[in-house]
Order: C-alpha cells, then sequence, then structure tokens
C-alpha cells in the first residue's frame, strides 16, 4: 500500500532523473491536488494510505511534469500577490517578477491617499492576475485589460469573476492600444501597465522546456531584438495617460538603456528603473506631465 511518506520519496528521484528542477516541491503540490489537500496536510500525516482515483490522479500529473509541463497548468492555477488565478495554457503563468508593476503602481499611487477613483489599463492582460490584484487593491477603481487573444481574455473574465472585480473591468481583444479611441480627455487613464513580450526570438529554443514547450508563444516572443512592442507602448500611451499619470512596463535583460530611452523620447517624465528580488532590473517606469 503505498502512503504519503512512500509517494513523496519515490516521487523525488523520479522527477529528477526527467530534468525538472524543483522535483521535491513540485512532488508535493501534485500529490496535495491530487489527495485534494493543502501541502502542509502531506507533513501532518505521512502515513495515509493513497490508493485508488487519488494514486491513478498523482501518477496522471506526474506524468503530465515528466513532458515538463508547468505545474501551473497540470492544477490549473497559480497565486500571484495575495490572491490565487485560474491558468491554461492561453494565458502567460504569472510570475513572482510582474508583482513589481504592482509594487510601482501602489507607490506612485498610495491606496491611502486617494480621494478619487482610479482608472487602470493593462495591455496584454493574460490571466488578469495584474489587473484583478491591483482592482482589488483600489476598491473603487475601474479598468481595462486589453489582449490580442480572445482566449486569454475568456480566462482573465472568468478570474474577474472569481475574485468579484469583474464588473469593474473592461476586456477589449486587440493589438496593444490599436482598439481603444480617446473620445475626451476624461477617457485617459491614471496608469498604464504591461507585461508585454520580450523574449528575443533567437533566445526562444534556449528557454526552458517549460516555456518554449507549453506557454502562448505570442505572449513572451518580442522579436528580433526583443522590443517590438516596448518599442510601440510609450509613444502610443502617452496619449492615453491623465496628467501625472504612470506608465510602468516589464522587461528583459539588457534592456533597461533602450526601453528608458523611449519613455524618455515619448516625452515621459521621472524615468525610473526598479531592480526585483535578484537584483535584475525588471520595470521601467515614467509619468506623463501637464499638457
Amino acid at each position: 500500500m503505498w502512503t504519503v511518506q512512500s509517494l513523496q520519496a519515490w516521487a523525488l528521484p523520479w522527477l529528477q532523473q526527467r530534468g525538472v528542477e524543483s522535483p521535491r516541491l513540485d512532488g508535493d503540490l501534485l500529490l496535495a491536488d491530487a489527495l485534494g489537500v493543502e501541502r502542509l496536510a502531506l507533513f501532518l500525516d505521512p502515513k495515509r494510505p493513497v490508493a485508488g482515483e487519488e494514486l491513478a490522479r498523482f501518477k496522471s500529473h506526474l506524468q503530465r511534469r515528466a513532458r515538463r509541463e508547468p505545474v501551473a497548468y497540470i492544477l490549473g492555477r497559480r497565486g500571484f500577490w495575495k490572491h490565487e488565478f485560474v491558468v491554461t495554457p492561453a494565458v502567460l503563468i504569472p510570475r513572482p517578477e510582474t508583482e513589481l508593476l504592482l509594487e510601482t503602481l501602489l507607490a506612485h499611487f498610495p491606496p491611502a491617499q486617494q480621494d478619487s477613483p482610479l482608472t487602470l489599463l493593462e495591455l496584454g492582460v493574460g490571466s488578469g492576475a495584474l489587473l484583478c490584484a491591483a482592482l482589488l487593491a483600489y476598491p473603487e477603481a475601474t479598468g481595462v485589460g486589453v489582449d490580442i487573444s480572445a482566449a486569454a481574455l475568456a480566462v482573465a473574465e472568468e478570474n474577474g469573476r472569481k475574485l468579484g472585480c469583474r464588473e469593474r473591468m473592461t476586456l477589449v481583444q486587440g493589438d496593444l492600444l490599436q482598439p481603444l479611441q480617446l473620445a475626451s480627455p476624461n477617457d485617459r487613464f491614471h496608469a498604464i501597465l504591461s507585461n508585454p513580450p520580450y523574449v528575443r526570438t533567437s533566445e526562444w529554443e534556449q528557454l526552458e522546456p517549460e516555456i518554449h514547450r507549453w506557454e502562448p508563444r505570442q505572449a513572451l516572443d518580442g522579436g528580433a531584438d526583443g522590443l517590438a512592442a516596448l518599442r510601440r507602448i510609450p509613444s502610443e500611451a502617452r496619449p492615453f495617460l491623465a496628467e501625472g499619470g504612470l506608465l510602468a512596463v516589464e522587461i528583459g535583460v539588457n534592456q533597461e538603456e533602450a526601453v528608458m530611452a523611449l519613455f524618455e523620447a515619448a516625452g515621459l517624465q521621472g524615468v525610473e528603473l526598479r531592480l526585483d528580488y535578484s537584483r535584475q532590473p525588471r520595470v521601467v517606469s515614467g509619468r506623463a506631465g501637464s499638457g
């Protein structure tokens, strides 16, 4: 009879042999999901017997992970900021580094100091994790999420509904800012955020199998130099920013100088670079002046 403990001991080397980088954590997460419990429960009851449907479910999870399918897609969920989001292969898996975009927004507009509701825009909304987290941080705010993928927008809609912020979200299909129009200055946004595609095309096959085999290339491949979307965003976004409004984008390796120059060329002020917790350049931000 298999137990939690014996399955943990068996799964660890099995996943290691298949090149999985975090075999212990992944095995535990997949086992906990198969049992319908939190990971902590594995250690509280290590002698629990596992058989039947639970064992079959765990073995199915392991087979999928052996093909290097990301754990988030197997489980169908991923944590971001303080919340848990539905994820599918139609959307990029939310990453801790992207939380820096939300931190940048919160620093620019401290929630306790807001006298009127903010209007937010996310370009490439994907799962909706960033936009939903922002709307939950600002309970009076409204947001627009744009994505070129209809399948991604469906996931964002599901997450908005699940987390109770769907009524404050408007989801639009299109390429960056192209589907949006300014009818009046009142249509401008207090903040525009984006984690656009920024991987260089030549680097695609060099990425981990979890990325290049499974995650949507459209959300990651930024063209020959990785700047195809980043080159457009500052100039296209500037007219949509309210006075004092924030533009913040996530960037890739060695892109900070080029992106900061693009922000300055678009007339954005106070252009700043923020490092992530690995001390890597991660977010470039700037604000719109008057006029």
